[in-house]
């Protein structure tokens, strides 16, 4: 009988042991997952930032464009030449 409660007591041991191991394992997890989200989240502002820069440096050259299209002042690159290419193959 006295066996049976060692044996008993050693398994309710482990259990817990393993359940304690466990909670602390998601503990941990929690912790780092909110760790990474907060970097991420970090990471999006600074994105945010530069594009707002990146938009202000772009913004004159852009409305540039759009003057110079609006007068017609853009040079056509879709016409066809007059030059013929060359043949790869004698012809006779």
């Amino acid at each position: 009988m006295e066996m049976l409660i060692k044996i008993g007591i050693a398994i309710v041991s482990v259990f817990a042991s393993v359940c304690i191991m466990f909670f602390a394992w998601v503990g941990l997890s929690i912790v780092e997952v909110k760790t990474e989200l907060a970097v991420t989240h970090e990471k999006v502002e600074n994105t945010e930032e530069k594009v707002l820069a990146n938009y202000e440096m772009i913004k004159p050259m852009w409305q540039d464009f759009l003057g110079r299209q609006a007068n017609g002042n853009l040079a056509w690159f879709n016409e066809t030449a007059d030059i013929e290419a060359a043949a790869k193959t004698k012809t006779e």
